[in-house]
């Protein structure tokens, strides 16, 4: 059976100034390309260029960042931010707490589905293709959705590691071999 092709889309992480406030106008006011609007949104909205990635940077000094594709990217990303954050006056003393908290990634089977008899031969699968073209797929362990396509191709979502992504990728592999 052919090797499942995987590519990170997204990472997702939360990312903790312990002690921290910001001053979010001050922010706003030097970090070029920061849009702040308080009375839509109570954050800052922040994209870096190299690697890319894309921030929300609230007051209580926590961020969420999401958009990069690899862990490297997503930490270089938060280095650098940090780093501009200082020169402009931030008080941080620490290095960030980062947690993942979600990554997203696309499969490549090498092979077709189908999905009907898949929705059939397993309780923890919702496949309604009127509403969506997918089959969703549940695992428990690891704890993540895969949305798998008659072509073969799928999408895992929920994953807060790279071995969680692999491990899915062989689980679904393994209990499909038969399908």
């Amino acid at each position: 059976m052919a090797k499942v092709k995987i590519e990170v889309q997204n990472i997702v992480l939360s990312v903790t100034y312990s002690g921290v406030e910001f001053d979010l106008e001050k922010l706003a006011r030097s970090l070029e390309g920061a849009r702040y609007d308080p009375e839509v949104f109570p954050g800052i909205a922040y994209k870096s260029e190299d690697p890319q990635a894309s921030f929300l940077i609230f007051a209580s000094g926590k961020m969420n960042c999401v958009g990069a594709r690899s862990m490297n990217d997503a930490k270089l990303a938060i280095a650098k931010l940090t780093k501009k954050l200082k020169k402009i006056g931030s008080k941080i003393r620490s290095e960030p707490q980062v947690k993942v908290q979600n990554i997203v990634a696309s499969f490549d089977f090498g092979r077709s589905f189908d999905l009907e008899l898949i929705a059939r031969s397993f309780d923890n699968t919702e496949y309604e293709p009127e509403v969506f073209p997918g089959l969703v797929f549940r695992l428990d362990d690891p704890k993540v959705v895969v949305l798998l396509f008659v072509s073969g191709k799928g999408v895992c979502a929920g994953a807060k590691s790279m071995a969680d992504i692999k491990r899915a990728a062989n689980k679904i592999t393994t209990l499909l071999k038969k399908y």
